[in-house]
């Protein structure tokens, strides 16, 4: 894929042959869903905006710990989330309840939305967060 500039915003869905996504690290807004190819997010950490939805590929997310904007919903394949405390608006939405059990390290993002997390049973290590929704 070749890079795009002046791209504000671009939305790219059930596009399966996709794997590579580093030219598009210049856009402001960047929503990929089940784009089941894509599995190295880690020259989108600049982005403002990032929305991942059940990209069962990706596994590391270590590198987007400077995004604005991050959410990630039904994205099985995350295991660690630890690096994303300083994400500012974080929503974690239907993740492995196997896999995403402890928000603790969470409780610098200013908002946080843990939507249908099953694992997560203890949000009491949060209060510095100003919003949470739970």
């Amino acid at each position: 894929m070749s890079a795009h500039w002046g791209v504000y915003s671009l939305e790219l869905f059930k596009c399966s042959e996709i794997s590579d996504v580093g030219a598009l690290s210049n856009v402001h807004t960047l929503i990929l869903g089940e784009c089941g190819g894509i599995t190295d997010v880690s020259l989108l950490g600049n982005l403002h905006t990032l929305e991942l939805t059940h990209c069962v590929g990706i596994t590391d997310v270590s590198s987007l710990s400077h995004v604005h904007t991050l959410v990630l919903s039904q994205c099985d394949g995350i295991s660690d989330i630890g690096c994303l405390g300083s994400v500012n608006t974080l929503t974690l939405d239907r993740m492995n309840p196997f896999f995403v059990t402890d928000v603790s390290c969470l409780d610098n993002v200013h908002t946080l939305k843990l939507k249908h997390c099953a694992g997560v049973t203890d949000t009491n290590c949060l209060s510095n967060v100003e919003f949470l929704e739970w």
